[in-house]
């Protein structure tokens, strides 16, 4: 049921959250700021203290709206607070009067801080409590506190949740920051919602919420929920109690979905929009250690906090054995238990025994293959990503650190994070960050060195097995590259220039490599290439040649690839055709092609001088090559 003036209310795209130690009037100040008790747990009630995540709509001028998220304070309850803390874009910390500074207070913000809350207000609750002067010097302190953890500019405002002093302060405070927030624009990304709660009111069904991380959910869209996936679709939308015809990034949200059943959903899953997002074992992180005094270990377990979900995780930091207190680092982690996230998230390791935040950072890729060597992860290189990361350009952060040398259509809507990706690919051509290599498949030009490194390899495993071969087929080496055939100009055009490939005509080789031919060998090629060129218009019989040569089938096949690949003859059906005189048939049927657009056997005969014997074979190696197509009694040209 939609609430009256609904209309009248625009949501912002922007959630407040408390945060600060247990009992310092968090949930107080939500209530003063929204007129909610976001308390809602028999057990909240009774213990009088926030257990799990507390939401509220709060308005603010020119009737507008935003959403507070009101975070347990107790150390018992940090990954409920993580959970929420995750998606606070304005932090409002929160630290009483009598109390001061305390230990959670300081577990806090180092949270939010990992976790990116860029906009940061401190408030000091229950002043009625104690002296000016007390009020003054707590004031002091948490600016302190707030300057050494990076937030030297953030108010702090004093207030009394009895009376509501300095209230009007802090709703003033809060609203202009969130006008200074920014980011991406969330439409470039597809919906993603990871479950904070699910439950299925009478004559309702199944109804899950949280704050979605991306994107937009319109009711009628087709879902997927992680693990899985399993198809659902969006039936309604709320957003703080108002129906609403679609869900938004960063708004508390309702999402109502079909065929699936409340109790099949737990917090931690991810409802998603179908064909953009997988589930992951492995990730790439860039790190921050924040312990005043823990060192990070490889293959150390700790657990991996980002969105409503935890797992446990280890893994290999990257160039280093160790990271300490203060340091930066990158590592890649694997788990096991599959996770559904993006580059760009951010999230919390926190050690196992005792439970303590030691480090946090950001996702840069999500695609990882942990059996791959990690050589092309250079520091150099993860740095440049984690900027990217943190500039709000997931994509170029997973092209970066991700394990895709070459990418194709099939993986861009994971990697760019939406199904609507040709656009963003363009973008990044034009930018000269994607260079195409084909008609649907792409390589970062930042990991050209890369594929060069891999085509390398694949030339000195068939130089050896090929000692006699003069190179590669471009379109073999293609194949072996992951490519699509199609693509061997684009790769002739990257490596044309390259100090350790050579590229001649359609074939590869490493430079300062050459074929090893014995002298039998030398002298029937050479008697081969002279029977073509001897024969009228570059025409011998197969077998006659090979009789004559008395040669082997292997010997045969052998000799004539290696003319195939210098571009001297071709082979069409039983015959060797002269390279040459092909390529100047070709050039008369072009001419007789722009006369009539089907050319007969007769026509093209008449113009070469070809006899039938040697006319035919020329035409289907056209047929062959996808130049011509055969129509009726003729020929249709199909490829210039």
């Amino acid at each position: 049921m939609s609430v009256p003036g609904q209309q009248e209310l625009r949501v912002v795209p922007v959630m407040v959250g408390t945060a600060g130690h247990v009992d310092h009037g968090k949930t107080a100040l939500v209530k003063l700021l929204t007129g909610c008790d976001t308390d809602c747990l028999p057990e909240e009630k009774q213990r009088g203290m926030s257990i799990d995540l507390g939401f509220a709509p709060c308005r603010l001028s020119g009737e507008r709206m935003v959403g507070i998220i009101d975070v347990p304070g107790h150390e018992d309850f940090i990954k409920n607070m993580v959970a929420g803390a995750s998606a606070i874009d304005v932090l409002v910390l929160v630290v009483a009067a009598d109390d001061g500074i305390m230990p959670q207070t300081v577990e806090h913000l180092k949270i939010v801080s990992l976790l990116g809350a860029p906009q940061v207000m401190a408030v000091i609750t229950k002043i009625d409590l104690v002296t000016s002067a007390r009020q003054q010097e707590v004031k002091e302190a948490v600016a302190a506190f707030l300057a050494a953890n990076g937030f030297g500019p953030a108010r702090v405002v004093l207030l009394s949740n009895r009376t509501g002093e300095g209230l009007e302060d802090v709703r003033r405070e809060i609203e202009r920051l969130v006008g200074v927030v920014s980011r991406a624009p969330a439409a470039e990304r597809a919906f993603r919602m990871d479950i904070e709660r699910v439950f299925s009111p009478p004559g309702v069904g199944t109804v899950v919420t949280g704050i979605p991380l991306s994107g937009r959910c319109a009711v009628g869209d087709k879902l997927e929920l992680f693990p899985g996936p399993v198809a659902t679709a969006c039936r309604a939308v709320q957003k703080y109690g108002y129906d609403a015809r679609e869900a938004e990034a960063h708004t508390c949200s309702a999402i109502t979905i079909r065929d699936i059943k409340a109790s099949a959903i737990k917090r931690g899953m991810t409802l998603a929009a179908p064909g953009v997002f997988k589930e992951t074992g492995a990730l790439v992180l860039a790190v921050r250690n924040v312990h005043e005094s823990a060192v990070i270990k490889r293959r150390q377990e700790m657990r991996f906090c980002c969105g409503t979900f935890t797992r446990v995780v280890w893994g290999l930091l990257t160039g280093r054995n160790t990271l300490g207190p203060g340091e930066e680092g990158f590592m890649q982690v694997e788990s096991g238990e599959p996770m559904v996230v993006a580059a760009g998230d951010r999230f919390l390791l926190r050690t196992l025994s005792p439970a303590a935040t030691i480090a946090g950072g950001v996702i840069l890729s999500c695609n990882v293959d942990p059996r791959r060597k990690k050589a092309y992860l250079t520091p150099e290189r993860l740095e440049r990503a984690r900027q990217a990361a943190a500039g709000q350009d997931p994509f170029q952060s997973e092209l970066l650190a991700g394990c895709f040398t070459i990418i194709d259509s099939s993986v861009l809507p994971g990697l760019a994070g939406n199904v609507n990706s040709r656009a963003i690919v363009a973008a990044k051509v034009e930018a000269g960050v994607l260079r195409p290599v084909g008609p649907a498949q792409w390589i970062a030009a930042d990991r050209v060195a890369e594929l060069e490194e891999k085509l390398a390899a694949v030339l000195a495993r068939y130089h050896k097995d090929n000692k006699a071969a003069r190179g590669m087929p471009g379109a073999q080496a293609c194949s072996a590259l992951g490519l699509d055939p199609a693509c061997w100009d684009g790769i002739r055009a990257l490596f044309l220039d390259s100090e350790r490939i050579v590229v001649e005509k359609n074939v590869l080789a490493l430079r300062g490599y050459s074929p090893e031919l014995s002298a039998r060998q030398e002298v029937q090629k050479e008697l081969i290439l002279k029977a073509v060129l001897g024969a009228e218009h570059g025409v011998a019989p197969y077998a006659p040649l090979q009789a004559r040569l008395n040669a082997t089938d292997q010997e045969m096949q052998f000799l004539v690839r290696l003319l195939i690949e210098e571009g001297l003859v071709v082979a069409a059906d039983h015959y060797l055709l002269s390279a040459a005189e092909v390529n100047a048939g070709l050039k008369k049927l072009k001419v007789l092609f722009e006369k009539c657009p089907v050319v007969e056997l007769g026509a093209f005969r008449q113009v070469t001088g070809f006899s039938r014997n040697q006319a035919v074979p020329i035409l289907e190696y056209f047929d062959e090559q996808g130049v011509t197509v055969r129509e009726g009694k003729g020929r249709r040209l199909v490829r210039v």
